[in-house]
Formats: structure tokens, C-alpha cells, sequence
């Protein structure tokens, strides 16, 4: 096999905690309020279910084959020439949400806390940190996610708990004011944004080991990954109100810049940005190791660290490209990101499970006959 590191189920469903929130922390209440308003903490409940169904399916499909990979089983499934065609798609996915990934740490760094520093420092600076985390196997990724994991939740609870006292109701009326298409759209993105881009976690699983409770321990490391995202949303709204929620891409960042206790703890917000920075990283470095260790099996490779190197340059400069400035990004790009996660999250793996279904119904007829 290509990486003969393997993680434990423990370690597992902490990387899909982390992935799950990964850059939403900052970035998932703007968007559901700017669909549903007030309700987005509505439709944020109703995305949960949904969510967990989409994970369920690529765990359905991860199933079939425990020992291989994403690209093994397309091959596997659709055959040598139509796997390798649906192997591109998914790898092009991954190089190029990771580099998504890469270019939204560099806006927020850059925006909010870096004020003088160019971009593409920020950048290469990140995209160092990522090659050392792929470079050293998917075991030094889990085990430095375990460590980081109490800090980050230390963080999140401490910014929930000093927002209490500035939590107003009222702000949530009138419930279910919104519209019916703009609130089943803030659904769907709620479901489909965190959940639909953990498909990078097909090219993760052989590496994981495989108890019973394996799947169970993901489910409910995803559902607590969802209930944060759930209370920040709800926080957001019910503290700054649906309108400046939506007008500020970066609100769970805002909020921290509430938190006025006794005139002595204020003005904590690079901790919460320390936190993002966290999430965030582990939700790109596992892309960057899906697509390098994808394309070495794509491309029957005994290793995949000579990939290392070049996919560095390739979402370096991708991530360049991919908007000339913040207002662009959020303004063409996420609306639309939702059609890609939907597709390489839910439509491929459903058509792969359909497939898979099929092909075994019909060799149970044939063998019959």
C-alpha cells in the first residue's frame, strides 16, 4: 500500500470532527443568514439530519471495500477506463478545494489580522506547514490533531460561554419569517457544505482500523462537529441580529470582539482565529493528502512523496488565481461551491452505490441461471 501509517478509530473521528468544522467556524453562519435570515438557526437544525445521511452514504460506500481507497474502488466498480475518468474528477476536487482552502486562510489572515502582509507570504508560509504534515504519513496528522483537539474545543466553549450574557431572544423574530426556497437553500447548505466535502475521508479510511463501533464513533464525531457549527450560528443571530450576521463574512471573528467581561476580558479574538487557523488546517492537509496519495494510485506509483513537492506548487499558484480579491471569492465563489460538494458528496457516491447494487443483482441473476 501507499502510506503504511495507519490511525485508530479514535483518531479517526477526531480528524472528521475537525474537518467537519474546519473553515465553517468562521464562514457558516454569514452564509445561512444571508438565505434564511433569522431562521438560519431553523435551518441549521434541519441540515443536521441531512448531513449525517450524506456522511452515512460515503461511509455505505467506504464499506464495499474497507481495504481500498476512493480511486481503487472506482476502478473496482465502473471498471478500469470509467474509474480513472471519475478518479480525475474527484482528484481535480480535492486540488482545487484545497487550494480554496489555502486562499481563504490567506484572506482572513490578511484582511484581519495582517493588515501589511502580502498574500502570497501567508500562503507559502501555510503551504510549508502542509507539506511537512503530508510529508510525515496520515499517523503525524491524527496524532497532532489529538493534541490540538483540547485547545480547540477550549476555545469554542470559552467563546460560547462569554457571549451568554449577550444573547437576546427577540432577535429571532418573527420565526419562520423567511421564505420557503431561500430557507430550504440555507438547509442545504448547512448539510451539504461541512458534510459533503468530508468525501476526502474515502482516500483515509483504509488507513484506519476497523472495530465495530467505527462508523458509530464518526456518525457522533460529525453530529458534535454539527452542533458546534449549530450553536455558533445560533449565537451569531441571536447577538448580532440576521443583518449584520449576513454582512459579515467573518461573524464568528465579530463576535469575539463582543466579549466585554468586567471591563477585563475583551478582545480576545485571535484566539478564536487560532482555532480556525487549527480547523482549517487539518480540513486542507487531509485534501492535500487525498489528492497526493490519489494521484500516485491513479498513477501506480509505489509512494506518493515525489507528489508532495509538485502539488505545493499547484495550490500555491491555484490558489492565487482562483479570485482576485475577497469581495469576488464571497460573491461568486461560495454560493456556487455548494454544486461541487453536492455532487462529489452525495450524487458519485449515490450513483457508485447504485452501481455497486446492480452489478451484484445482476451477478446473482446470472450465477442463478
Amino acid at each position: 500500500m501507499l502510506e503504511k501509517g495507519r490511525i485508530s478509530a479514535r483518531q479517526l473521528a477526531v480528524l472528521v470532527f475537525l474537518a467537519a468544522v474546519g473553515d465553517m467556524i468562521l464562514i457558516i453562519p454569514a452564509i445561512i443568514a444571508g438565505y434564511a435570515q433569522q431562521d438560519g438557526w431553523i435551518a441549521a437544525l434541519f441540515g443536521i439530519p441531512i448531513g449525517l445521511l450524506i456522511l452515512w452514504l460515503i461511509l455505505h460506500l467506504s464499506s464495499f471495500y474497507p481495504k481500498l481507497n476512493l480511486v481503487q474502488i472506482n476502478d473496482r466498480i465502473l471498471g478500469k477506463w470509467l474509474g480513472a475518468l471519475l478518479s480525475c474528477a474527484y482528484l481535480l476536487f480535492f486540488l482545487l478545494a484545497g487550494s480554496t482552502f489555502i486562499r481563504e486562510v490567506g484572506d482572513f489572515l490578511t484582511t484581519q489580522l495582517f493588515l501589511s502582509t502580502p498574500i502570497r507570504y501567508i500562503h507559502l508560509l501555510f503551504v510549508l506547514i502542509l507539506m511537512w504534515g503530508v510529508w510525515n504519513g496520515i499517523e503525524s496528522i491524527a496524532r497532532s490533531a489529538e493534541i490540538l483537539l483540547p485547545l480547540f474545543i477550549f476555545i469554542c466553549l470559552a467563546l460560547i460561554v462569554c457571549l451568554i450574557p449577550q444573547m437576546d431572544l427577540e432577535r429571532l423574530k418573527p420565526y419562520f419569517g423567511s421564505e420557503g426556497p431561500s430557507f430550504a437553500h440555507a438547509t442545504m447548505m448547512f448539510s451539504v457544505y461541512p458534510f459533503g466535502e468530508l468525501c476526502s475521508f474515502l482516500m483515509i479510511f483504509p488507513y484506519a482500523s476497523k472495530p465495530a463501533h467505527r462508523n458509530k464513533d464518526v456518525l457522533i464525531s460529525a453530529l458534535c462537529a454539527s452542533l458546534l457549527l449549530f450553536l455558533l450560528v445560533f449565537i451569531s443571530l441571536t447577538v448580532l441580529g440576521a443583518y449584520f450576521t449576513e454582512h459579515n463574512i467573518y461573524s464568528t471573528y465579530v463576535l469575539t470582539q463582543k466579549i466585554n467581561i468586567g471591563a477585563f476580558l475583551q478582545r480576545i479574538e485571535a484566539l478564536i482565529a487560532t482555532a480556525w487557523v487549527i480547523s482549517t488546517f487539518f480540513k486542507t492537509v487531509l485534501y492535500f493528502y487525498a489528492f497526493s496519495i490519489g494521484t500516485a494510485q491513479l498513477l501506480r506509483l509505489s509512494t506518493f512523496k515525489p507528489l508532495i513537492v509538485p502539488t505545493s506548487f499547484l495550490m500555491f499558484g491555484l490558489a492565487m488565481m482562483i479570485a482576485p480579491n475577497l469581495l469576488y471569492y464571497v460573491k461568486t465563489i461560495v454560493p456556487y461551491w455548494i454544486d461541487w460538494d453536492f455532487t462529489h458528496g452525495f450524487i458519485l457516491p449515490a450513483l457508485l452505490v447504485s452501481i455497486y447494487y446492480m452489478k451484484k443483482k445482476f451477478k446473482k441473476k446470472s450465477s442463478a441461471t
